[in-house]
């Protein structure tokens, strides 16, 4: 049995994804210490100690940490297709990916025993029989992980400090983005709306988010254009669809959020995962 993945554990006191990328292996990422704002499509998933973030090829994502603490996960990946020979019809082990929103969210007590997996896939010895140790841990988490995301709603336990306050804060305000990406959204009338300072407003929201408002309205808009991508639409009538009043606009700022144009994204979006 080869290697069935690639594993690292990551560390940095600041991290900041400069644009959205999206790759061919499907992705689980693990969070022991830190905080981190992560962007999957258009959805905000705000990721601290116990997440496990469940990435599929293809999809659009983006992650910046919150400062002040130590931002250390685990990576693995892997490609989907190799795991068909040890699927069964009673057990998918890519099941956990369906997920909605694409994170497992768990309890103190349960994070020992799923980071002792997420070690052992790490481990970098070589001694008689390691190698398959390492891959039956690989399985055995994909298992657990798979059983997690078949139970009832897990949610997110925030703390007390003061970004998980912030968070609470304007979620509303990160809800009403997500569902409205069409409509007028200055900085302006999102304040008057919610009834914030717009000045006390983009504090908290960097604050809870690590990101600014205009940056998280840009961003949904961006991922709601490549989704009208994939699905057929022209590149004015994608731009127009989600938000954007000005066709030049629209490439430009695609073109510097996603570091390919609308046009290119979409050929190769098709090239590479549409079969998926």
């Amino acid at each position: 049995m080869d290697n069935l993945f690639s594993a690292v554990v990551n560390k940095d006191m600041t991290w900041e994804m400069s644009h959205f990328h999206f790759h061919d292996p499907y992705e689980i990422l693990f969070v022991t210490r830190g905080t981190c704002s992560f962007l999957l499509e258009s959805e905000m998933v705000r990721a601290d100690r116990g997440t496990i973030l469940l990435i599929r090829s293809g999809l659009l994502h983006m992650s910046t940490s919150l400062p002040d603490e130590e931002y250390v996960r685990y990576i693995i990946n892997f490609n989907p297709a190799v795991l068909k020979e040890f699927s069964s019809p009673e057990t998918d082990l890519l099941a956990a990916f369906d997920s909605r929103p694409p994170a497992i969210f768990l309890e103190e007590e349960e994070i020992e025993g799923v980071e002792m997996l997420f070690r052992s896939c790490e481990s970098r010895g070589r001694e008689y029989g390691s190698d398959l140790r390492r891959n039956l841990a690989f399985l055995e988490l994909l298992i657990r992980l798979g059983e997690m995301s078949r139970q009832p709603l897990r949610r997110h336990h925030e703390g007390e400090g003061t970004a998980d306050k912030n968070y609470r804060r304007v979620k509303p305000i990160i809800d009403y983005i997500l569902e409205n990406p069409a409509e007028a959204l200055s900085l302006e009338e999102i304040s008057d709306m919610f009834f914030y300072n717009k000045h006390y407003l983009c504090r908290i929201f960097k604050s809870a988010t690590g990101i600014s408002v205009g940056k998280y309205i840009t961003s949904v808009r961006i991922q709601y254009a490549a989704r009208f991508l994939r699905q057929g639409y022209s590149v004015q009538e994608a731009g127009e669809m989600a938000g954007f009043k000005n066709n030049s606009n629209f490439i430009s700022t695609f073109r510097k959020v996603m570091e390919v144009s609308p046009g290119q994204y979409r050929q190769r979006f098709r090239m590479n995962f549409e079969q998926l």
